[in-house]
């Protein structure tokens, strides 16, 4: 395997896995170790939109950490502003999970395509407990790379515990604008002409979701974590020439031992 398949896996693992990681700390606050390291194992698989793309899935190192203020959860650093029992406000700075490379995708037209690389986030997230369930909400801004661009995520959950497994349940809807999804989805005139591909410019749009994420603990400090979540696409997208697809599937599963 190559350094670049390991690069983009690493990143494919810890963006699977934000979600999950963020669930488990949530509903472990009065565990035995609610702050510190925890190692692991983990697997993600997240087949692309785009038209005959390669997609796989490898094993690979998952590390996070849990500080006072400060925490690292997968590819996600992030520090604590305000934080009590039902809320918690947090600065972060997180990877853009898409990206395209024109050698991973057998269609003979998107092959004649610009890369998009992958870009940092970087944002304020806010997360509410409470008995009926917890809120989280998420606004970004892409810092780093080109197309620049915005999103915003707003979901709601509500973990279920029994004995020694937390099931999650998660529906939410994520916003992004039109830079962003240009970026990832658009075709220049540029491109269009060296592809035989029509010009498009992609607008903003919403991708409403559904997720479940599970915690098994196995002992004191090891754990197993699985998750899957399905998005729907927006128009601006399902009509792009570099899309075949109406939805996104993503699916993580790990191991982990708590320090």
């Amino acid at each position: 395997m190559t350094t670049r398949h390991i690069r983009s896996l690493c990143l494919l693992a810890a963006t699977a896995s934000l979600g999950v990681a963020g669930t488990v700390h949530a509903q472990s606050e009065d565990a035995a170790h609610p702050q510190g390291w925890s190692l692991g194992i983990a697997a993600a698989w997240s087949p692309s939109p785009y038209k005959r793309y390669d997609n796989k899935a490898w094993p690979l190192p998952l590390v996070n950490y849990e500080g006072k203020s400060f925490y690292f959860r997968g590819a996600t650093i992030g520090y604590r502003l305000f934080s009590t029992p039902s809320d918690e406000i947090s600065i972060a700075v997180s990877p853009n999970g898409d990206r395209f490379r024109h050698e991973d995708t057998n269609d003979r037209q998107l092959k004649q395509l610009s890369n998009r690389n992958i870009g940092a986030m970087a944002g304020v997230a806010w997360r509410h407990n409470a008995s009926w369930g917890f809120v989280e909400a998420t606004a970004n801004k892409k810092v780093t790379g080109h197309g620049g661009g915005t999103q915003f995520d707003l979901g709601y959950g509500y973990a279920i515990t029994a004995g020694k497994l937390i099931v999650t349940p998660k529906i939410g809807i994520t916003r992004s604008d039109s830079n962003l999804n240009n970026y990832y989805y658009g075709i220049s005139a540029r491109e269009a002409a060296r592809s035989g591909l029509p010009y498009y410019k992609a607008g903003g749009g919403n991708s409403p979701y559904l997720a479940m994420s599970a915690a098994y603990r196995l002992t004191t400090k090891w754990m197993v974590i699985g998750g899957v979540r399905y998005s729907r696409l927006p128009d601006t997208i399902k009509n792009s020439p570099m899309v075949d697809a109406d939805d996104t599937k993503s699916f993580f599963l790990a191991i982990n031992r708590t320090f």
